[in-house]
């Protein structure tokens, strides 16, 4: 039984792998398209602010509807903008004071200090909070506050990081969460984050992540809301090691925060530093560069020490990935110059090889005229000799009719290697320019585009040409084997087709089908059905068929004139 389920185990184990490494796929693909939006959303966002300072400003509305609006201004650029951010806060304060509403000078002061914790001012933030007297605040103003305070008092802790200090915010906190989900009347995202914040602070991340699934499954929190929860969902699967699960909710909180073109955020630094820490380091650097371009933008201290102090470990990490692509491209330079020594040797050989079959020729053409004039004082017995000479003969033309074919397949194969050595020569050069200049990306996009199917085809294009003009006559004389119905028509250009091609290359001396299939990039079986479909076509028997392709003639010499 054991060794069944092992064997499942192992049988399911890379299911398992290709459905978490899909999962995480999506999500970053879903966030970097997300990412490309992102400019259209940051202008969603200004024509919303522009609008409310519009209505603002106007000198007609009351103070308590002013009050409101700058409430709401308060809350657009509480995320987006700390400076912004904190002049509203200040007017709320004033306007509160005026109004002389204890609730609206509680929150005036909540984003006051909210402001100063995000920009990592905590001492100010303390004394700001230090003169909220809670004895005249209504309920829910109350739970608010106390949930501020267990922030602060949790960021405070992180800070210091030494005891007693520690211990103290921490338990500060603790009691503060409390007191905040005792006041709280209704399901709230300030309550599940109290929750939360109490199991974390007492080490229970399964129940924190339970907590915060239920509420997200069952509520429809805010996009700001949902990023907070979900982002520090993802903080808790990783430290559960459930690295699919952080990277899914990291990217997820990272979407919420791009449309509401949230600055002040911590998901993308978050995710950068996961993905460093897996291996992509390239995507990780370019997550932390946007978390850097927001904390910048947000113009707050604590958040650009946040990201900053990630981004020059990520860096030397991308620095690293990019001097080992380097040297793989050394490496690949000097291969592409070895092969190309070794090709130029090959010519060279080439070269040498026709000059012996030149020579051959000429000895050929000479051993003829000996055997024309040997024919001539031989006239005696030119009866017995008769059908010898007319046999040599057809040797005769047989071989010249080789030699033509010959002269222009290593014509038509020095001009294309002539070509391919020019193009090789253009590559090297594109290449050593582009190392020079670092322009790896390009090299990479170099290295994956391919016009080798355009190539094949030109290649085929002068095969065409070049065997029609050897053999003029051969798609006429190809036809004759075949009834009307079944003959094959060749188009304006010259084209043969490939059924045609491949009788081509067998009448060149090309009977093997694995060459055949490799020359016109066919699979062998693809060849063997073509020529089978042909020979079950034609009139005459399937074992005579490639013997009378192997009888039509080239061009006629004058020799094959006097022997007709």
């Amino acid at each position: 039984m054991l060794k069944k389920a092992i064997f499942v185990i192992i049988l399911l184990a890379p299911i398992f792998a290709y459905s978490k490494n899909s999962i995480v796929v999506n999500a970053l693909k879903e966030l970097d398209v997300c990412i490309a939006k992102r400019s259209s959303y940051e202008t969603v966002k200004k024509q919303k602010i522009q609008t409310l300072e519009v209505q603002f400003h106007k000198e007609n509305s009351s103070l308590t509807h002013r009050y409101n609006l700058c409430s709401e201004l308060y809350n657009e650029y509480r995320s987006y903008k700390y400076d912004s951010a904190y002049s509203y806060a200040g007017r709320m304060l004033q306007m509160a004071v005026k109004l002389n509403n204890p609730d609206f000078i509680a929150n005036s002061k909540i984003a006051l200090a909210f402001s100063c914790v995000s920009a990592g001012l905590y001492k100010e933030a303390s004394e700001i909070s230090n003169t909220i007297d809670t004895t005249q605040l209504q309920t829910n103003t109350k739970a608010d506050f106390y949930s501020f305070l267990s922030t602060l008092n949790i960021n405070m802790a992180d800070f210091s990081a030494a005891e007693p200090y520690y211990s103290k915010y921490r338990d500060n906190s603790l009691k503060y969460c409390r007191y905040s989900i005792a006041l709280s009347n209704q399901v709230s995202p300030n309550e599940i984050m109290a929750k939360i914040r109490i199991c974390q602070l007492e080490g229970d991340f399964p129940k924190a992540i339970t907590i915060a699934n239920q509420y997200l499954s069952t509520e429809h929190p805010g996009l700001h809301d949902y990023a907070i929860i979900t982002s520090t969902l993802g903080f808790f699967y990783q430290t559960e090691g459930d690295t699919t699960k952080a990277i899914e909710c990291f990217s997820s909180a990272a979407i919420a925060d791009i449309k509401l073109a949230t600055k002040e955020t911590s998901a993308i630094r978050q995710l950068a530093e996961l993905l460093y820490i897996q291996g992509d380091v390239q995507r990780a650097y370019s997550y932390d560069i946007l978390a850097l371009d927001d904390a910048n933008f947000y113009n707050a201290r604590q958040r650009k020490i946040e990201v900053g102090r990630v981004l020059p470990i990520i860096e030397a990490g991308r620095f690293e990935i990019i001097n080992e692509q380097k040297n793989k491209l050394l490496m690949y330079s000097g291969l592409i110059s070895l092969l190309f020594i070794l090709f130029v040797i090959a010519t060279l050989i080439i070269l040498k090889q026709k000059k012996r079959l030149n020579s051959a020729r000429l000895l050929i053409l000479q051993q003829n005229k000996d055997l024309l004039q040997s024919n001539e004082e031989l006239t005696e017995v030119q009866k017995i000799l008769s059908k010898q000479n007319i046999d040599l003969l057809h040797i005769n033309e047989r071989l010249k009719e080789a030699h033509h074919i010959k002269d222009e397949y290593i014509g038509y194969f020095f001009s294309t290697n002539s070509a391919y050595l020019e193009k090789l020569e253009d590559y090297r050069k594109m290449i050593a320019r582009k190392i020079r200049s670092r322009q790896f990306d390009q090299l990479l996009e170099l290295s994956t585009s391919s016009d080798l199917r355009k190539e094949r085809e030109e290649m085929f294009a002068l095969f065409d040409q070049i065997f029609t003009k050897l053999f003029p006559d051969f798609v006429s004389r190809y036809n004759k084997l075949f009834n009307e119905e079944d003959r094959v028509v060749i188009k304006s250009d010259g084209i043969l087709t490939p059924e045609i091609r491949i009788f081509a290359l067998i009448r060149l001396g090309i009977t093997e089908s694995e060459r055949i299939a490799n020359f016109l990039d066919f699979s062998l079986s693809t060849v063997k059905n073509y020529k089978t479909k042909v020979k079950n076509r034609s009139i005459i028997p399937n074992e005579l068929f490639e013997h009378k392709i192997m009888e039509i003639e080239s061009v006629k010499t004058e020799i094959s004139d006097k022997i007709n």
